[in-house]
């Protein structure tokens, strides 16, 4: 295994487990004023007003750039053209993350006019699951089975998330309450399934390397 291909594949690794860990640790710091599960958005973490701003939004920037390397490895490795518009969104929502910690709520009060969050939020979560799902097409297509399940079933996990939420919110008092739920619903899918292939590619590195 070259040594670019495992920096790649170690950043893979790295990259989710960064961004998730920062999510957690700021729902567990967090004062209720400033994030509940049932009222507020995870992004209400990231605001300069929190003590989870440098966590929640660091760790969503770090993450983000760790992920880089990899989805340009997996790029190199794309086998069909599904894969590789999966893989080339795969990078968009990569950049999407960055982007919500980057222009982070009220980011407005301190550089730019025009609030960029909620794209920024779209990007990752409207962009992911279509990436999942045509990466996992595409893996099907080159005979890549087992991973392509996986690819898959956290895509439609990701939209699952999406779908019960707005079951629940047509009931709800308040439409966006339990917002952050189908939010971390949708990070866990995303950062499970760039673990997963990061996995994937160490384990047929080594092989081939041993072959």
């Amino acid at each position: 295994m070259t040594v670019r291909r495992t920096l790649a594949i170690r950043c893979g690794i790295a990259a989710p487990t960064v961004a998730l860990a920062g999510i957690v640790l700021s729902t567990l710091v967090a004062t209720p004023e400033t994030f509940t599960w049932r009222t507020r958005a995870l992004s209400d973490m990231g605001r300069v007003t929190a003590r989870t701003f440098w966590i929640f939004n660091g760790g969503l920037v770090l993450g983000g750039l760790l992920g880089t390397p990899f989805v340009a490895l997996l790029w190199s490795r794309a086998r069909n053209r599904l894969e590789r518009i999966g893989i080339a969104l795969t990078g968009v929502a990569v950049l999407g993350m960055i982007g919500v910690g980057i222009f982070f709520l009220g980011h407005t009060a301190y550089y730019l006019e025009s609030s960029l969050h909620g794209l920024a939020a779209l990007t990752v979560f409207g962009v992911a699951p279509v990436a999942q799902l045509l990466t996992g097409t595409g893996q099907v297509l080159a005979g890549d089975r087992w991973v392509a399940v996986a690819s898959i079933w956290l895509g439609v996990a990701h939209l699952a998330g999406w779908l019960g939420w707005l079951l629940v919110r047509s009931t709800a008092p308040d439409p966006g309450h339990w917002f952050a739920v189908p939010e971390f619903v949708a990070a866990v899918a995303f950062g499970a399934w760039i673990l997963i292939l990061a996995k994937t590619a160490a384990t047929r590195s080594g092989t081939r390397d041993r072959s």
